[in-house]
């Protein structure tokens, strides 16, 4: 593996497709088409090996295997397992899996015909010298999960159909689990629809079908004959999941998304909802500012992610490209000779030079420093002179400040005053006015007021005992005033009874 700052990419990623060659270019989060033969040398390339030129597998280990013969291990199991041909090269490679079981470690394995990786491969590094990255198609969905297009909670399922071929892939917690090369692929469904209507349809004028009317085309006959096959797809894809599910002990998958090289078809959803009982999703991913300016091939944008994450943090373990770009010049075997060599002349001249260099050095940096010295002096200077006339002004006004707030306050006071005048001596009035009221209507005399501070006394006399005490109820009953009465006392020489009412003021 090697380290990020030992490749010498440039920030343009191209995707290339192998069969057509045909390649995007990534770059400034634009997608535009490309020209291989045109592109940036220093630009990351990336292609994919279709799900059908790849065979993939599920084998256990015993874990009493060191890890330092686990490679032959599983290449012996292999061969055996799935009774490859030994006149055959290939290339393999595999990821562990979690396992429960504690005798045994699980592993996916890809076998790839060597011969097949150069034929697929050659085409395309004729026209940009170097291929830094080759995947399997179902891998690059990991991608998704990695950049965070799709949540890892759950198991899902990805359903792609390409022109040449057409893949399943299982994901699991955002985990590979599972890939299939379907038997379905678009070209393949335009032949079998073209055997049942009767009469030959240009695959391009069938693919405009499939994404604008779709399954749901207003043409009967070739409605009946859609929805026939794509009945016999989905009850295909029924029984890989059912085989799935049961061999990796899956209990439920949440969701599905299905795509197409080609778009999405219209009403291919109510399909999985019907015949897998699941809901869908559309297999259509978003990278760039003007991605909506013409759809693209979803594996584009995959393989763009995906070159992304590599150059974030490279990982060959499932790199199938066998024309990677050399490294750098000082990590070859070569450049490490000239290194030596370099040093060791450097080393022959390096006391000397120094000497000289380092006097030289000296010297400019002192005549520097001085003439910096000297600059900042007079800023230094200026700013003190600044400083005291600030320091000045601010005693100024400082001084302006206290007197200005001082004839504030005393025009607060004044005003303060003014408005308690305004307000108390009305208030008082009113108070007075609704006391007498009270009084006449029980008959009683008010005969002295005194007025002491927040309190007033009332003299009442009223030849009834009992009129006396229904005015102090009254008063009460209004809520208003803290209501303070001495005994009721009997002047036997005019018969009349007399009463000290004190009342509280609380507005005052």
């Amino acid at each position: 593996m090697a380290a990020p700052e030992d490749r010498r990419y440039s920030s343009e990623i191209v995707s290339i497709d192998p069969l057509s060659l045909v390649s995007y270019a990534y770059s400034k989060n634009e997608i535009k088409l490309n020209k291989l033969e045109k592109s940036d040398k220093n630009a990351f390339f990336i292609s994919y090996l279709q799900t059908r030129d790849v065979i993939s597998a599920t084998i256990d280990i015993s874990r009493n295997i060191p890890d330092s013969d686990l490679k032959d291990a599983i290449e012996i199991k292999v061969y055996d397992e799935l009774a490859l041909d030994s006149a055959i090269e290939y290339v393999i490679s595999y990821t562990e899996t979690d396992s429960k079981d504690t005798k045994n470690r699980s592993f996916n394995v890809f076998i790839i015909d060597a011969t097949l990786i150069h034929s697929k491969l050659t085409p395309i590094k004729e026209k940009t010298r170097y291929i830094d990255y080759v995947t399997t198609a179902p891998f690059l969905i990991k991608a998704l999960y990695r950049k965070n297009f799709i949540e890892p909670d759950g198991t899902h399922c990805f359903v792609y159909f390409q022109k040449s071929d057409a893949f399943l892939a299982i994901y699991k917690g955002g985990e590979y689990i599972y890939s299939k090369s379907l038997h379905y692929s678009l070209k393949e469904i335009n032949e079998k629809f073209c055997e049942l209507v009767g009469e030959r349809i240009d695959e391009e004028d069938f693919y405009k079908l499939l994404t604008t009317e779709g399954l749901r085309t207003s043409n009967g006959q070739y409605q009946q004959h859609l929805m026939q096959l794509f009945g016999e797809i989905f009850l295909y894809i029924s029984d890989v999941l059912v085989f799935t599910k049961r061999s990796y002990n899956i209990d439920f998958i949440d969701r599905i998304y299905l795509g197409s090289e080609i778009g999405a078809f219209s009403g291919i959803e109510e399909y999985g909802k019907s015949y897998l009982g699941l809901e869908s999703f559309e297999f259509n991913f978003s990278i760039a500012i003007n991605s909506k300016e013409w759809y693209i091939d979803q594996i584009h944008i995959l393989m763009m992610l995906s070159a992304q994450l590599y150059m974030e943090n490279p990982d060959d373990n499932l790199n199938f490209s066998i024309y990677k770009r050399p490294p750098p010049l000082k990590y070859r075997a070569s450049g490490k000779l000239l290194g030596i060599l370099a040093a060791s002349i450097i080393v022959s001249l390096a006391y000397p030079t120094y000497q000289f260099a380092y006097h030289t050095f000296l010297s400019i940096k002192a005549a520097k420093e001085t003439s910096e010295y000297n600059e900042l002096f007079q800023k230094t200077s200026a700013i003190r002179q600044e400083l005291a006339q600030l320091k000045a002004e601010k005693e100024k006004v400082d001084a302006l400040v206290n007197n200005e707030t001082t004839k504030f306050e005393f025009r607060k006071k004044l005003l303060s005053e003014i408005y308690h005048k305004k307000i108390s001596y009305p208030m008082k009035a009113l108070m007075l006015l609704e006391i007498f009221q009270l009084s006449n209507q029980n008959g009683c005399k008010v005969e002295a007021i005194e007025f002491k501070k927040k309190q007033l006394n009332f003299f009442v006399r009223n030849q009834s005992e009992k009129r006396i005490t229904e005015f102090i109820k009254d008063l009460t009953a209004l809520k208003k005033y803290k209501i303070n009465t001495e005994k009721i006392q009997q002047d036997d020489k005019i018969k009349l009874y007399t009463s000290k009412i004190s009342i509280g003021l609380n507005d005052e």
